[in-house]
């Protein structure tokens, strides 16, 4: 893993101070394990907010995919149903 630092998941509740902080300023995750495999990451507030604008473009990506894999059967939708459709996808 990439600029990752590893720690047994024991040592969070008695060195959590240092790892947060170190979280904070270094930039670097923190991958706790349990016997020797990985079981979760603490991360910085700025890379969370990057994974989740990640997740949200890949979401919307997706969405794009399907829509225009689908575009022909969407034109054959009864008009109600394309204009609320419509209206969930771009107004907010």
């Amino acid at each position: 893993m990439i600029n990752t630092n590893i720690v047994p998941a024991r040592n969070l509740q008695k060195s959590y101070k240092s790892i947060i902080e170190g979280v904070k300023t270094k930039k670097r995750a923190v991958v706790l394990t349990t016997n020797n495999q990985p079981q979760a990451a603490i991360v910085s507030l700025e890379d969370l907010e990057r994974i989740q604008q990640a997740k949200n473009m890949q979401a919307s990506l997706d969405m794009l995919k399907l829509a225009a894999e689908n575009r022909e059967e969407l034109k054959n939708l009864p008009a109600d149903l394309r204009n609320r459709a419509n209206e969930i996808l771009y107004t907010k």
